[in-house]
C-alpha cells in the first residue's frame, strides 16, 4: 500500500507542479480555472514559444523522469568513469526513457501549431478575397449605371440613372464574408409584377374602353410607385408624386398620381421599366418580357394621345371633385400651387 502511495506521489507531484507553473506563466484568463483550461489550447495568434501545451509536453516528461530518477539514483555516488557511465545507463532506463519522450511530444505540438496557423491563414485569405469580391461587385454596379446617359422622354421629363447603394442590398443576396452575391430572384420578379400590372391597368385607361377608369388609373399609379420605390427612383416616387394628387381611400390607404397628364404617367412607367432592364443587364438576368398586348404602352405615344386625353379628363373631373370634397389632396409641387414661371420648369 505504501509503495502505491509513493508511486502516485512520484507521478502526480511533478506533473501537477509543472502544470501549475505553466498555467501561472502562460495561461490566459482572469482566474486560475480559465488559465488552466487555456494551456491545452493552441493560440494561433501567438508564437510557438508562448504555447502552454508545448511547455507541458517538455516539462512533464522531464520532471517525471527526474522524479523516478531520484528513487533510482539514491544510494549512488557520482563517478565520471567508464564503469560509472555504464552503471548509470543500466539503472536509468526508465527515467531516461520518460525524459526522451519530451522531444517527440514537443515536435508534435509544434506540428499542430503550424498546421493551425496555416489553416487560419487560409481562412483569413479566403475572407479577404470574399470581401474584395463583394465590394468589387457593388462598385461595379455603381460604375455600370454611371456609364448610362440620362434619359429624356417627350422632350420634357429627364431621368438620371444614379443608383443608391440600397439597390445592391435589395437585389442581391449575400454578405461580404460570402463573396460575390447572387441575384435576388424574388426581388426581380416583384418588380416585373408591378410593372406588368401597371401596364395592364393603364392600357384600359388610355384606350378609353374601361368603365371605371379612375380605379384603374389609381391602381396603375400605385404599382408604378411601388416599383419606383423598390428601384429607388426618387424622381418618380418623390418629385413626380408631389406634382400629382393623393387620393385617400376609406380604409386609410392612399394612391398617388404622377403629375396630372398622360405623358407624365407614361414617362414614369417607361423609365421604371428601362431602369429595371438595365439592372437586369448588369445582373446577367434576361430583360423583362413584355406580352404583345401590352407593348404599345411602352412603345407608342401619339397612338394613345390620338385616342383622347383620358387621364387629363380624370384630373379635371372625378379627381378634382375628390380634392374639393377632402377625399384627395394636391401634392406640394402640383402645378396649380406653383407660380406660372416655375410651373413648367418644375417638370424637368
Amino acid at each position: 500500500m505504501l509503495d502505491l502511495a509513493l508511486l502516485a506521489a512520484t507521478i502526480l507531484c511533478p506533473a501537477l507542479t509543472t502544470f501549475w507553473l505553466v498555467s501561472r506563466k502562460l495561461g490566459e484568463g482572469h482566474d486560475l480555472h480559465t488559465k488552466a483550461r487555456s494551456v491545452f489550447e493552441l493560440n494561433t495568434e501567438h508564437g510557438l514559444i508562448r504555447q502552454g501545451l508545448l511547455w507541458l509536453a517538455i516539462g512533464i516528461p522531464l520532471s517525471l523522469g527526474f522524479a523516478f530518477g531520484l528513487w533510482t539514483w539514491s544510494g549512488y555516488e557520482v563517478s565520471l568513469t567508464t564503469e560509472g557511465y555504464k552503471r548509470f545507463a543500466e539503472i536509468s532506463l526508465l527515467p531516461l526513457a520518460l525524459m526522451s519522450t519530451s522531444l517527440p511530444l514537443a515536435a508534435l505540438v509544434a506540428r499542430f501549431h503550424s498546421t493551425q496557423q496555416a489553416a487560419r491563414q487560409i481562412t483569413l485569405s479566403r475572407t479577404k478575397n470574399n470581401l474584395d469580391a463583394y465590394y468589387a461587385h457593388r462598385k461595379a454596379m455603381f460604375e455600370y449605371f454611371k456609364e448610362i446617359d440620362d434619359t429624356k422622354y417627350f422632350n420634357q421629363y429627364t431621368f438620371s440613372y444614379k443608383t443608391h447603394p440600397v439597390i445592391h442590398k435589395r437585389f442581391f443576396i449575400g454578405t461580404p464574408e460570402d463573396g460575390t452575391p447572387a441575384a435576388n430572384k424574388h426581388a426581380f420578379e416583384q418588380i416585373e409584377r408591378f410593372i406588368l400590372s401597371a401596364a395592364n391597368f393603364l392600357s384600359g385607361v388610355l384606350d378609353g374602353s374601361n368603365k371605371n377608369p379612375l380605379s384603374f388609373y389609381l391602381a396603375a399609379s400605385t404599382d408604378i410607385y411601388h416599383a419606383a420605390r423598390k428601384l429607388n427612383i426618387k424622381k418618380i416616387y418623390m418629385i413626380m408624386r408631389e406634382q400629382g394628387v393623393y387620393v385617400r381611400y376609406d380604409d386609410g390607404s392612399d394612391a398617388p398620381t404622377f403629375g396630372t397628364s398622360t405623358l407624365e404617367t407614361l414617362a414614369a412607367l417607361r423609365f421604371t421599366w428601362e431602369h429595371y432592364n438595365n439592372l437586369c443587364d448588369f445582373s446577367g438576368r434576361d430583360r423583362m418580357d413584355i406580352p404583345p398586348e401590352l407593348e404599345a404602352v411602352f412603345t407608342k405615344t401619339e397612338f394613345w394621345l390620338n385616342k383622347g386625353k383620358f387621364i387629363e379628363a380624370l384630373h379635371e373631373g372625378p379627381i378634382a371633385e375628390l380634392v374639393a370634397s377632402g377625399s384627395a389632396s394636391l401634392g406640394e409641387l402640383h402645378h396649380t400651387l406653383q407660380p406660372t414661371s416655375v410651373g413648367s420648369a418644375s417638370l424637368e
